[in-house]
């Protein structure tokens, strides 16, 4: 199979599209306290939040966070063991425990990179990230590119209903589209977009800002739209049961310590008891209380019993 062929819109068409998708924006946009903060804090925040999470458990956990931690140097001072509590609920564990690291460095360099090339030496924050926080903080023209803002660019700019383009390869021509004149509510609009409009299935193109420009519309509005987009679909993996997992014990480790009394360490064995009924043998927990050990998820103290950090 070839590999698709990313073509932008005439550079004329380049500023009414942009402004066919701010105007979309402005009616239908998200409204989100980070949004308009300008405060790159709480943007970086609420972007490690949204990492693998849908958006409304994280304006459900977000005020919370940010009333145990106001600024990135409450965090920054924050014990290891309080910040993965207050993350209770938003799983992916490790990403509370990065942003926690994150607040520390960018505190020890004093303060918010503006440049997304620098944000990206952090640990925890990856591109979409680094362009989120200094697009929306800072007014930097970087593209965020998150998995709807990806469908988004390959129906735009290839007309194929789904393709396998890396965020590299799609990334110039994201940054080639964005508004200079407000990046943040480009990216804004960019992910609500993919979300809300250009599905992965049943794409709303009737009601779309960039229907106009989408090479892809012809493709949704033809009579073998349905069969070729579950096509698409079926050809991706289907994903590993996540009960009995890797990753489902990981979490069962960390809620079993997070529900301990401060101070209070607990046996692998009495750990092993709580989780009785999963299925885990003994080595397999050593193995798994190892790993968090050597993420900095869990500590064993001399006594070989376990806690938070």
């Amino acid at each position: 199979m070839s590999k698709p062929i990313l073509r932008l819109p005439p550079p004329s068409d380049l500023s009414p599209l942009r402004r066919s998708l701010l105007a979309w924006h402005r009616r239908h946009g998200l409204r989100a306290p980070w949004r308009s903060s300008g405060d790159p804090y709480l943007v970086m925040v609420a972007a490690v939040m949204a990492q693998q999470t849908q958006i409304s458990r994280v304006l459900q956990k977000f005020g919370e966070f940010i009333a145990a931690f106001p600024t990135v140097e409450a965090l920054a001072k924050a014990s290891t063991a309080r910040v993965l509590r207050m993350w209770e609920g938003m799983g992916y564990n490790l990403r509370g425990l990065r942003l926690h690291r994150a607040a520390k460095r960018i505190v020890r360099q004093g303060g918010f990179p503006r440049r997304a090339a620098e944000l990206v030496e952090i640990e925890g924050i990856g591109p979409f990230t680094a362009a989120i926080i200094t697009s929306f903080a800072f007014g930097e023209p970087v593209a965020a590119i998150d998995v709807n803002v990806r469908r988004v660019l390959i129906r735009l700019l290839t007309g194929e209903s789904e393709a396998r383009l890396s965020d590299r390869a799609l990334q110039p021509a994201a940054d080639a589209l964005i508004s200079r004149r407000a990046p943040g509510r480009w990216n804004q609009a960019m992910m609500d977009l993919g979300a809300r409009v250009c599905k992965p299935r049943a794409p709303q193109c009737n009601v779309c800002p960039l229907a106009t420009w989408c090479r892809a519309r012809p493709l949704f509005e033809s009579r073998n739209a349905p069969r070729r987009v579950a096509e698409a679909k079926a050809s991706y993996r289907a994903q590993a049961p996540f009960r009995g997992s890797r990753r489902y014990y990981r979490g069962r480790i960390v809620q079993a310590l997070r529900e301990l009394p401060r101070r209070v360490t607990i046996t692998p064995a009495d750990l092993l008891a709580r989780l009785a009924g999963g299925g885990l043998n003994e080595a397999e927990l050593r193995d798994l209380i190892e790993a968090l050990r050597r993420d900095g998820l869990l500590r064993i103290n001399a006594k070989g019993r376990l806690r938070l950090p």
